[in-house]
């Protein structure tokens, strides 16, 4: 199957474009793990309610030293090169001696939807032309227990 199949249907895949590496994901939370009180409810006629929630998104930079030496090569991560808030949920990997030749930096996100604007090294993630095709959110009911 291809990225736009795959993408039309909600299935998480891997693409590659240009020079980019993109990962889109697909996330199911029930909403009895949030909040107890929606296990216990039941089914209910009208429920009128409001659901706020706070994602940790952001960007950042990660400087690459000697990207071609396999023993030598180091990652530096400094907080003026990091839009998160508090923590950072985002894992770059190390990987010694798999990274291109002239490699200087790696550029990474977390969105929802469609990456921002970003100037991190030179590089925008939002001139990727990539959105996501789920643009809200469902809800959903087991009428059989």
């Amino acid at each position: 199957m291809t990225g736009s199949q795959l993408n039309n249907e909600l299935r998480p895949y891997y693409t590659a474009q240009n020079n980019y590496m993109i990962w889109q994901d697909y996330a199911v939370i029930k909403l009895n793990y949030l909040f107890e009180s929606l296990n216990k409810i039941g089914l209910v006629k009208r429920l009128d309610a409001q659901l706020r929630l706070w994602v940790n998104t952001g960007t950042v930079r990660v400087v690459v030293g000697n990207p071609t030496v396999n023993t030598d090569t180091s990652y530096l991560l400094s907080p003026a090169d990091n839009t998160f808030s508090n923590t950072c949920p985002l894992m770059v990997n190390y990987l010694p001696g798999l990274i291109p030749t002239g490699t200087s930096s790696i550029v990474a996100g977390l969105y929802i939807s469609k990456p921002p604007t970003t100037s991190f090294a030179g590089i925008n993630l939002g001139s990727v032309t990539l959105s996501h095709p789920l643009l809200n959110c469902r809800l959903y009911y087991s009428q059989v227990t």
